[in-house]
C-alpha cells in the first residue's frame, strides 16, 4: 500500500461545505462516545456496531427536528454561532457512518488494552477529518470529485463543481482506492488516500553495502559512526527568524485576548485577533515544513550508500526534559519523528534499524579500548580516554559505539 497526502484548494462554498461536514462528524462522535460510555459506567456489556448505527439513526433523526424547531425566530448569524446552520441528512451518511465505527473501534481497542480510554471532541479541534466512500470518489488529472460537496445547483440542473488539487497528475486516476479521507489542519485542506503497490511511484533499487552504521542525536546536531555531522536547523537564521516572529504574534495575540475578557467581548467580534491567529498558524506551518524538510534532507544524504544495517538510540526524552535549561531545545529537536520517517525510508529499501539499549553506554564508553567512564558531563564535548589518552569528539565516539553495538 502506498498513501498519497495532496494539497487541495476548494473555493468558499467548497470550504463551509466541507467544515460543516467535519462539525457533524464531530457531533456524531460525541453522540456514540456518550452512548458507549454510559454502558461503561453502568458496567453493561457493549452492544455490536451494527446495533449503535440503528441507535444513532433515530437520534439524527430527532436531533433535525430539534435543530429545525431551535431555528425559528433566529437570523442566519445567530444559527452559525449555535450550530443550527446544518442538518445531518445535509452531510454524507458514509461520513457519519465510518465515525460510528471508527469511534466504536476506538472503545475495543481500550478494552483489548492496546490503547487509551477515547476522549470527546470540540469544534476547536486542530486537526479534523471525514471519510469519504472510495466507489463515489473520482480523481482528474488536476481535480477530484467529492460526495455532496461537488455537486452545485444552478438553474435547476446539477453542475459538477470539482475540488482542485495543488499538484497535477499526482494521484493516479485509474486505480483501486482505500480509506479517502479530507484533512484539516487550521491552514490546509489535504485529501489523503491510498492505493496498491502497482500504482506507487517507481524507485530504483540501491545496493546495499555491507556495514553497520551508528547514528547519535542530539541537541546541536547529528553525527554518524562515518564523522559525517548535519547542524542542527534550529540554529539557522531563517528559523531563528520565524520562531521571534512567532512569540511577537502569540504576545500580541495574548493581549487582546486580555482586552476582550475584561471588555467581556466574545473573540469572534475581535476581527485582529481573529487575524492574528491565522498569522499564527501560518508561522507554525512555516516552521513544521522546515524541520520536516531538513529531517528528509539528512536522511537521503545518510542513505546515498545504504548500509545493511542502522543502529540507533533509544532515548529517555521524557527525564532529559526535566533539565530545565535544555527542556525547550529537546521539544524543539523533534528526534522522534526523525526516527519515525528513518525506519519508514528504510524499510522500503530492506535496510535494518536496531534500536540500541536504553541504558547502553554510548557515551561514556571509550571506542579504542571499550572503558567506561563513571563520569561525564554535558559540558564535556570532546571524550578523553584515562587509559589509552586518546581524544576523540564525544558525539563520534557514540556513534561509533552504536555501530559496534552488539544487536
Amino acid at each position: 500500500m502506498y498513501t498519497y497526502k495532496v494539497v487541495i484548494h476548494p473555493n468558499n462554498k467548497q470550504r463551509t461545505k466541507i467544515l460543516n461536514t467535519m462539525n457533524k462528524c464531530i457531533e456524531c462522535q460525541n453522540i456514540v462516545f456518550d452512548i458507549l460510555s454510559s454502558y461503561v459506567q453502568r458496567k453493561e456489556k457493549i452492544p455490536s456496531c451494527s446495533d449503535i448505527r440503528k441507535l444513532f439513526t433515530n437520534i439524527k433523526k430527532e436531533k433535525d427536528t430539534e435543530t429545525i424547531n431551535k431555528r425559528i425566530g433566529l437570523t442566519k448569524k445567530e444559527q452559525r454561532e449555535k450550530h443550527l446552520d446544518v442538518l445531518f441528512y445535509e452531510v454524507s451518511n458514509d461520513a457519519l457512518k465510518q465515525m460510528v465505527k471508527d469511534t466504536y473501534n476506538a472503545f475495543v481497542r481500550f478494552f483489548k488494552k492496546e490503547s487509551k480510554y477515547p476522549n470527546r471532541k470540540t469544534y476547536k479541534d486542530n486537526h479534523k477529518s471525514f471519510y469519504v466512500d472510495p466507489y463515489k470518489i473520482r480523481f482528474s488529472d488536476s481535480k477530484v470529485k467529492l460526495e455532496k460537496i461537488a455537486n452545485n445547483q444552478k438553474g435547476n440542473r446539477t453542475v459538477l463543481n470539482y475540488v482542485s488539487l495543488a499538484e497535477k497528475k499526482r494521484i493516479p486516476t485509474n486505480a483501486k482506492y482505500y480509506n479517502p479521507r479530507v484533512v484539516y489542519d487550521n491552514y490546509r485542506f489535504y485529501i489523503v488516500v491510498s492505493v496498491d503497490d502497482t500504482h506507487a511511484p517507481i524507485k530504483k533499487n540501491k545496493e546495499l553495502i555491507d556495514k553497520t552504521i551508528g547514528i547519535d542525536l542530539n541537541i546541536s546536531s547529528i553525527v554518524t559512526s562515518e564523522n559525517k555531522s548535519y547542524v542542527s536547523i534550529n540554529k539557522e537564521k531563517k528559523v531563528r527568524k520565524a520562531t521571534r516572529t512567532l512569540k511577537r504574534l502569540q504576545r500580541t495575540a495574548s493581549r487582546k485576548y486580555e482586552v476582550a475578557k475584561k471588555e467581556k467581548r466574545k473573540l469572534r467580534e475581535c476581527k485582529n485577533f481573529i487575524k492574528d491567529k491565522k498569522l499564527i498558524r501560518v508561522k507554525q506551518e512555516r516552521l513544521n515544513n522546515l524541520r520536516s524538510d531538513y529531517i528528509n534532507k539528512v536522511i537521503n544524504d545518510i542513505l546515498t550508500k545504504p548500509p545493511k544495517v542502522i543502529v540507533v538510540e533509544d532515548l529517555d526524552v521524557k527525564q532529559m526534559q526535566q533539565n530545565k535549561k535544555i527542556s525547550s531545545l529537546i521539544q524543539i529537536s523533534s528526534f522522534r519523528k526523525f526516527i519515525t520517517k528513518l525506519k519508514e525510508r528504510c524499510s522500503k529499501y530492506n535496510i535494518k534499524v536496531k534500536d540500541a539499549d536504553r541504558y547502553y553506554p554510548s557515551s561514556k564508553m571509550c571506542s579504542k579500548c571499550k572503558n567506561i567512564k563513571e563520569k561525564l558531563l554535558l559540558s564535556e564535548r570532546v571524550y578523553r580516554c584515562s587509559v589509552c589518552n586518546s581524544k576523540i569528539s564525544r558525539d563520534l565516539n557514540a556513534a561509533i559505539n552504536l555501530a559496534n553495538y552488539n544487536y
